[in-house]
């Protein structure tokens, strides 16, 4: 059971952050990094989660202007953070949130990633921007470069999967890049049908995934990840029960499947 930093390593840095992710290629407690793309107004891509940093959308900016910004987490982010974990034997992560929160970085570019990031560690790319949200010529240039920079940094001999919510595009590049795994992206309001649309596994939010979902991911041989909306305690929780009840399958390599966390290292600790 593999287990990567969601945004990089927020133990250390500000979530999606050079430093984050780099840390998790270097990190030999860590197997992996989740992180988030977008595209910008001069045809680029650049790491980030949000669509706007100081109220302009990304979509807007060229490179040069984006990286004369400085990125910080949303302060209502870092408040529900820190809300959802209010109880005492959550302190350890309030306190990391809280202290991100006053943190800020700059944002990179998917190439500067690419250029420095071990080809063996995990990389899953989650594809922002949902169905609609740029113009058809825009998102065609986003795919069309995502394309040339997968294919000019060797995807094929790197560990590396696409993520997204947005499963039309998708299967776009899938199809000119056959080679490369893709996986759907649920939350607990989405629904299961995306597991029928030939995607080599989901990545899926824990509340939802029960011991009849694994049974059937494994049926039918698709990787499963797991993550949190920023709720570490509870994901442990269920990832140690699921550890137990699947222990021999894990063991067979029936099961495939990779924990997204904000805290890798801290998940290590307390889920193997």
């Amino acid at each position: 059971m593999d287990i990567i930093g969601h945004r990089g390593n927020q133990e250390k840095y500000v979530e999606n952050s050079y430093n984050a992710i780099i840390d998790c290629s270097n990190n030999e407690n860590i197997d992996g990094t989740e992180f988030d793309i977008r595209p910008t107004k001069d045809g680029n891509i650049v790491v980030i989660h949000n669509s706007k940093i100081n109220g302009k959308k990304i979509i807007d900016l060229t490179t040069k202007e984006i990286k004369q910004m400085d990125f910080q987490p949303m302060k209502i982010d870092q408040l529900v953070q820190r809300i959802r974990n209010l109880k005492k034997d959550d302190t350890y992560f309030k306190d990391i949130y809280k202290q991100r929160g006053k943190e800020t970085s700059k944002i990179p570019t998917l190439e500067e990633i690419l250029k420095e990031y071990d080809k063996t560690k995990h990389m899953l790319i989650e594809l922002k921007g949902q169905k609609g949200e740029y113009s058809s010529t825009e998102q065609e240039e986003y795919e069309k470069k995502l394309i040339e920079l997968l294919k000019q940094y060797d995807y094929k001999n790197r560990n590396i999967a696409l993520e997204g919510y947005n499963l039309e595009a998708l299967l776009r590049i899938k199809n000119q890049l056959p080679d490369l795994k893709t996986i759907s992206l649920i939350n607990k309001k989405g629904n299961l049908d995306s597991l029928n649309m030939g995607f080599d596994g989901a990545s899926i939010e824990h509340l939802i995934i029960t011991n009849n979902l694994i049974e059937r991911m494994m049926k039918e041989n698709l990787k499963l990840y797991s993550w949190d909306d920023k709720t570490p305690n509870k994901h442990y929780e269920h990832i140690k029960n699921i550890k137990t009840t699947f222990q021999n399958e894990l063991n067979n390599n029936q099961l495939d499947m990779t924990i997204i966390n904000d805290f890798p290292e801290e998940a290590r600790k307390r889920i193997i």
